[in-house]
C-alpha cells in the first residue's frame, strides 16, 4: 500500500507535467526494463449513460479498465482517462472523481442536464518506487454523462400568506426575463410588504405545478439563505422590515440559494393625465427618500401611479386641490384640473402628500454675475426637453431657483441637484451654455459648456463617406444650417473639419428628424440611400432630413410645365443632363416643385434666385449643390 501511494504522487506530477511524454525503452533505466505492453481489443468496456444527479458518491464508474495485454514483474499498473483536451486520474476500477467529471461538463457545455457525448481514451502508466512510464494509450470511445443540475422551468410562482396560499395564484411571478435558465439562473421577483407590517411566508410553485399538488415546489432548505427542490423543506419566511414597500427576491437556481431585500421606494413614479389624453406617463424621479419631482407640462386633472405600463397601485387626491394636498391607495378623485402650462410636481410618498407650484421662471443665480441679486432667466428647449441660457458669465458660484424666490432651488453637482443643495462652481470666465434638467427621467442635472457661438459652418459625416470625409453646411448666422448631399448609412454632425470635437450625436426621433445632444449618444439612423437636402438646427438641436427624389431642368424651352430629368452621378457628387432642347431662360428645381429651386449665376445658385439664360444649342449641364459651401453648375457646348 506504501508504494501505491508513491506513486500514486510520482503519477498526478507526471500526468500534470507531461501526460504526453512517453519514455524511450532503449535508453538506459536505473531499474529493469518492464514488457511492452498495449490495449487490445475490448480492454476497455463503456457504461451506460452517467447521471450525476443520482450520483452521492465520491467517485463515479466511468468505463471498465481490462488488464492490458502485458504486464511487467516488479511494477505496479496505474491509469489516467483524457476527457477531451483534459487529464484526471483513473482507478483500476474505472472509476473517476465525480466532482472531476462534473467541472469538465460544466466548463464545456454548462449545466443544462442533459447527456453529454463526452469522447475518452485511457492510458496506462507503470512505474516502481522509481520511476513511472506511461505504456499504452486505449482506442478512442465514448462516455455518455448527464451533469448534476435541476431542470429549471421557465417560470415559478409565489404561493403564500399574501395570496391564501393558492397555487393557482398567477399573481406575483419569478422568472429571469425569458432568458436561458442554465446561462442566467437568476430568477427575480418584486413584492409589496404587508399593509399590516406581518411576516411574509411563502413557498415557490413551479409553472408546471399552478393549480396542483405541492411536490415540484421550491422550499426553504435548513441552511438560512438556501433552498430545495421537490417541496423538501419548509416555508420561506420574510422577516418584516418597517421600512419596507416591497421586497426584491432573488433565487439563484443552480447555486439553490435565495435572499430577500427590502426596498423603501421606486426610483420613479409616474403622473399621467388629461394633457396627453391619459395615455403617457411622465416620470419623476425619487431620491430613495420617498420624494419625488420634476417639471411636467400640465393641462387639466392628473394622479400617480408606481409603474409606466398599468394602473395597479395608483394614487389618487385623498384631500387638497389643485395646488397640494394627501394622497391615496383606496382610490379616489384625480387631483384638481389646472390650467395649461409648466409646473414643478413634488410626491412625498412617505407623508403621502403632493404639492404643485405653477412655473414663471426657471433661473440661474450667484456671484458668476457679479452679485447674488440678480437672476439671469433660462428659456424652455422643446426639442432637448432641458432650460437653457446663453450668457457671458465670470468665475464663481452659481445655482439655480424656481420663481426668482429661494424656497425652491437645485445645487449639488452637475450630475446630481438637489435641494438646497451647495452652490456650483464654475472655474473660469467665459460664454457658456447651461442646459437644466429636471423632466424626471433621471437626477435632476445640468450641463456646463463653452458657447462659442455659431460658426459660419457645421459639418456632416457618415457612413456614405467611410467616416472620412466631411460635408459642408452653410449656416445663416442663427445657428440655422443646411447642405445636400448623398446618404448611405449612419451620421452624425460636428463643427469642425479636422476632428471630432464637441460633436451632435442622436437622442431621439426617427429615420428622418431627430433631437441632438453635445453630451455624447448613438449616431443618426440611416434614412436610406439617396440624396438629402439637410438642415440641422445648432441653435435648437435639431436636425431634419427632406429626400431629394428628383432634381430637373424647366424652363421657357418646355413653357415652364415640363422637368427635364438629371441623374445624380454618385460617383462625380453631381446632377447631370445633356440636351439640345434649351434655349432662353431656365432653372433647377427639385421633386418637380418650386419649394426648393435654384438660379441666379453659373458660379452662385441659390433659393429662389433669378432665372438662367442660354443661347440656343446643345448643352451638357453638371449641377452641383452644396459645393464647396455653395450651389454652382458647369455647362459645357456640345
Amino acid at each position: 500500500m506504501t508504494k501505491k501511494i508513491l506513486f500514486m504522487i510520482a503519477l498526478v506530477a507526471s500526468v500534470a507535467a507531461c501526460t504526453d511524454d512517453y519514455k524511450d525503452w532503449a535508453q538506459p533505466q536505473t531499474v529493469p526494463q518492464p514488457a511492452k505492453v498495449s490495449f487490445a481489443d475490448g480492454s476497455i468496456t463503456t457504461v451506460s449513460t452517467i447521471d450525476l444527479n443520482s450520483i452521492t458518491d465520491e467517485l463515479v464508474q466511468v468505463c471498465t479498465v481490462n488488464a492490458p495485454t502485458a504486464s511487467a514483474e516488479g511494477f505496479y499498473p496505474y491509469y489516467s482517462i483524457q476527457l477531451g483536451d483534459q487529464t484526471f486520474s483513473l482507478n483500476t476500477d474505472g472509476t473517476m472523481n465525480r466532482a472531476d467529471l462534473q467541472n469538465y461538463i460544466d466548463s464545456k457545455w454548462g449545466r443544462r442536464p442533459v447527456a453529454r457525448d463526452i469522447e475518452a481514451t485511457v492510458s496506462m502508466w507503470i512505474g516502481n518506487d522509481v520511476t513511472t512510464v506511461k505504456t499504452a494509450t486505449s482506442a478512442p470511445f465514448i462516455i455518455k454523462a448527464v451533469p448534476q443540475a435541476p431542470v429549471i422551468e421557465a417560470a415559478y410562482y409565489l404561493t403564500g400568506s399574501i395570496n391564501g396560499w393558492d397555487n393557482a395564484d398567477t399573481t406575483y411571478k419569478l422568472t429571469n426575463d425569458g432568458g436561458d435558465p442554465y446561462e442566467n439562473p437568476i430568477f427575480k421577483l418584486r413584492i409589496p410588504a404587508t399593509e399590516d407590517g406581518s411576516n411574509i411566508e411563502f413557498k415557490m410553485t413551479p409553472e408546471s405545478g399552478l393549480g396542483g399538488d405541492w411536490s415540484g415546489c421550491l422550499a426553504a432548505a435548513a441552511e438560512e439563505g438556501r433552498f430545495n427542490y421537490d417541496n423538501n423543506g419548509g416555508n420561506f419566511l420574510i422577516t418584516a422590515d418597517p421600512d419596507a414597500l416591497f421586497y426584491d427576491i432573488t433565487f439563484d437556481m443552480l447555486d439553490q440559494t435565495w435572499k430577500a431585500t427590502p426596498v423603501g421606494f421606486n426610483e420613479f413614479i409616474y403622473e399621467i393625465g388629461n394633457e396627453s389624453g391619459w395615455s403617457e406617463p411622465h416620470p419623476l424621479h425619487g431620491n430613495g427618500l420617498g420624494q419625488y419631482g420634476a417639471i411636467i407640462y400640465l393641462n387639466g386633472e392628473f394622479k400617480f401611479k408606481p409603474n409606466a405600463d398599468n394602473w395597479d397601485g395608483d394614487w389618487e387626491k385623498a384631500s387638497g386641490d389643485a395646488t397640494g394636498g394627501t394622497l391615496t391607495a383606496d382610490g379616489g378623485p384625480n387631483v384638481d384640473g389646472v390650467e395649461p402650462g409648466f409646473y414643478y410636481v413634488q410626491v412625498d410618498l412617505k407623508e403621502m402628500t403632493y404639492k404643485v407650484t405653477p412655473v414663471t421662471s426657471i433661473s440661474i443665480i450667484g456671484s458668476v454675475r457679479g452679485a447674488w441679486d440678480t437672476d439671469v432667466d433660462m428659456t424652455y428647449n422643446e426639442i432637448m426637453k432641458c432650460w437653457e441660457a446663453r450668457e457671458t458669465l465670470s468665475a464663481g458660484e452659481f445655482k439655480f431657483r424656481l420663481n426668482h424666490d429661494w424656497s425652491i432651488n437645485w445645487g449639488g453637482t452637475l450630475d446630481d441637484l438637489v435641494h438646497d443643495g451647495a452652490n456650483l462652481q464654475l472655474p473660469a470666465d467665459g460664454a457658456y451654455v447651461i442646459r437644466l434638467f429636471i423632466n424626471g427621467d433621471g437626477p435632476a442635472h445640468c450641463t456646463v459648456k463653452d458657447d462659442t457661438g455659431y460658426p459660419d459652418f457645421f459639418y456632416e459625416i457618415g457612413n456614405e463617406g467611410g467616416w472620412g470625409i466631411s460635408h459642408l453646411l452653410t449656416g445663416n448666422g442663427n445657428g440655422q444650417y443646411q447642405g445636400y448631399y448623398y446618404l448611405d448609412g449612419e451620421f452624425k454632425f460636428k463643427p469642425s473639419a479636422d476632428n471630432w470635437d464637441n460633436d451632435l450625436e442622436y437622442v431621439s426621433g426617427d429615420a428622418t428628424s431627430g433631437s441632438l445632444t453635445d453630451g455624447g449618444g448613438p449616431n443618426c439612423p440611416d434614412p436610406g440611400a439617396g440624396f438629402y437636402q439637410i438642415n440641422l438646427d445648432f441653435a435648437n438641436m435639431f436636425y431634419s432630413l427632406q429626400k431629394i427624389e428628383s432634381i430637373s431642368l424647366i424652363g421657357g424651352f418646355n413653357g415652364w410645365s415640363e422637368d427635364l430629368e438629371m441623374t445624380y452621378i454618385v460617383n462625380d457628387g453631381c446632377w447631370e443632363v445633356t440636351t439640345d432642347a434649351v434655349s432662353g431662360e431656365f432653372k433647377f428645381r427639385a421633386n418637380h416643385d418650386w419649394a426648393i429651386n435654384w438660379g441666379g449665376t453659373e458660379n452662385d445658385l441659390t433659393q429662389d434666385g433669378p432665372n438662367l439664360n442660354l443661347e440656343p444649342g446643345t448643352y451638357k449641364f453638371q449641377l452641383y449643390i452644396s459645393y464647396a459651401g455653395n450651389n454652382k453648375v458647369v455647362i459645357t457646348k456640345q
